[in-house]
């Protein structure tokens, strides 16, 4: 075994005790896919779900258990983020054009930082499939219902749901949060969000932050770092009481921060407020609460900031128009262009890849959080003997059960994110993942993919 443990801290120790038998003559394949296909071509994403160094520790970490990882780049995958051919051609990578993936040999493991596209039909499979999916938005023509028809997957795993059980354990490796891929990209747009208001501020100001999870909390701390003495005070907004109690324990020790329980901001608490925070989504609702409408944002100070993290979900401004919800489904420009009309000279700030806008160092987050996953997902297909019996393997795992070892905790989240899986041609569809999994069903069988649920 390998003496080099240069990867460990993003990859578990490769022992028997953390549940890794080393194996002999294991073999494993890995696609890196691209996600330049996102967006708009103007504002297409930037980021890479794997940096080249990150793909070095995983195939290092692979030999040192006796398996040869075989892995393969789309062209450019991580040119925006600063991560050309060459580093990847060095960390061991073949380097595959798009239209050349037909007849490339079945990987194992595909992975992309967001949801799949058209391209990724063309592979050819089965193969394991992970990175966000945003099912919330099921669209016919688009790349997730394209691998549905194919049928070239033995499952796909939605990353923004992967976690729940290894962050509870006292193995080694412990991702920091619950749902770590989804997590490392919230604390990274609440810190852009707490830069944007604090370009905003001069002296005495107060800053309202709505909800106290992962991105409110990033944002407070990028605030505190950098602006601790250009507040005077921020104001948390949190909905659940024991939530409440842990942030005022957290900070205990910055007298300018107050901790409120509420979901609404009221005149009151947002009075001379120079920025606004919106974080809150209630996890699987698919949208976030409207928590505070135009006229409320009047009594913010002249010239204020609303940063709306959770425009993913809906955003949390009511703009009072009719439709599904309070905002009836605005879009950013309907939302901004309410508020930045409203006698106070405000500016509206929301973006639905903020991390985007800083894509080398959200890559190296990334993909730092998900290497662990993909290291296990290899690990149990070279072991199983391919990517259909490591997605049994995964499924056989009982939720009630305590993990043993770290290997049991990674698969245990994995079954947690576990979307699809394709059973002799069926796709079996699992609700605790999918939003609107009844759409998502109802819309398969109107294109004669045949679905049922798990």
């Amino acid at each position: 075994m390998s003496n080099d443990s240069s990867y460990f801290g993003l990859l578990p120790e490769p022992t028997r005790e953390n549940g890794f038998e080393p194996l002999t003559g294991g073999r494993a394949r890995f696609l890196l896919g691209t996600d330049i296909h996102i967006g708009e071509p103007e504002t297409c994403e930037q980021r890479v779900a794997l940096t080249p160094d990150q793909l070095d520790a995983l195939r290092r970490w692979l030999a040192a258990l006796g398996v040869e990882l075989g892995s393969a780049v789309v062209r450019d995958a991580g040119k925006n983020a600063g991560f050309g051919n060459a580093l990847y051609m060095k960390a061991g990578a073949e380097i595959v054009e798009e239209k050349d993936l037909p007849g490339l040999e079945p990987p194992h493991v595909v992975h992309a930082l967001k949801e799949p596209t058209a391209y990724e039909a063309t592979i050819p499979g089965p193969f394991i499939r992970i990175g966000a999916l945003h099912s919330g938005d099921f669209q016919t023509d688009g790349g997730l219902a394209d691998m549905l028809r194919k049928e070239n997957y033995s499952a796909i795993f939605d990353g923004s749901s992967v976690g729940g059980f290894a962050h509870s354990t006292d193995f080694p490796v412990r991702p920091r949060f619950r749902i770590p891929l989804r997590s490392s990209m919230s604390v990274y747009a609440g810190r852009l969000a707490g830069e944007d208001v604090g370009d905003q501020l001069s002296t005495g100001e107060r800053v309202v932050v709505s909800g106290g999870g992962v991105v409110g909390v990033s944002a407070v701390d990028a605030l505190l770092k950098g602006h601790a003495n250009q507040i005077r005070e921020i104001l948390i907004i949190e909905k659940f009481a024991d939530r409440c109690e842990q942030l005022r324990d957290e900070y205990a020790g910055w007298p300018m921060v107050r901790v409120k329980q509420g979901v609404e901001i009221t005149p009151e608490d947002i009075r001379g407020a120079i920025g606004v925070i919106l974080t809150i989504y209630v996890q699987g609702s698919g949208e976030t609460p409207k928590v505070v409408d135009l006229e409320r944002l009047t009594h913010m100070k002249e010239g204020g900031i609303v940063v709306d993290v959770a425009i993913d979900e809906g955003g949390g401004v009511d703009i009072g128009k009719p439709g599904g919800g309070p905002s009836g489904g605005a879009s950013i420009e309907d939302i901004r262009r309410e508020v930045e009309r409203l006698p106070l000279r405000l500016f509206y700030h929301a973006d639905n890849h903020m991390p985007r806008r800083r894509p080398r160092e959200a890559s190296i987050e990334h993909g730092a959080t998900g290497l662990m996953y993909l290291g296990a997902l290899l690990y149990l297909c070279a072991k199983h003997g391919g990517p259909d019996a490591a997605v049994r393997h995964i499924l056989d795992y009982d939720y009630i059960e305590k993990p043993k070892h770290t290997l049991e905790a990674l698969a245990l989240d994995l079954k947690h994110g576990l979307a699809f899986t394709n059973e002799d041609g069926v796709a079996v569809l699992y609700r605790h993942v999918l939003k609107k999994s009844d759409e998502i069903r109802a819309i398969l069988d109107e294109c004669g993919v045949k679905a049922v649920f798990a």
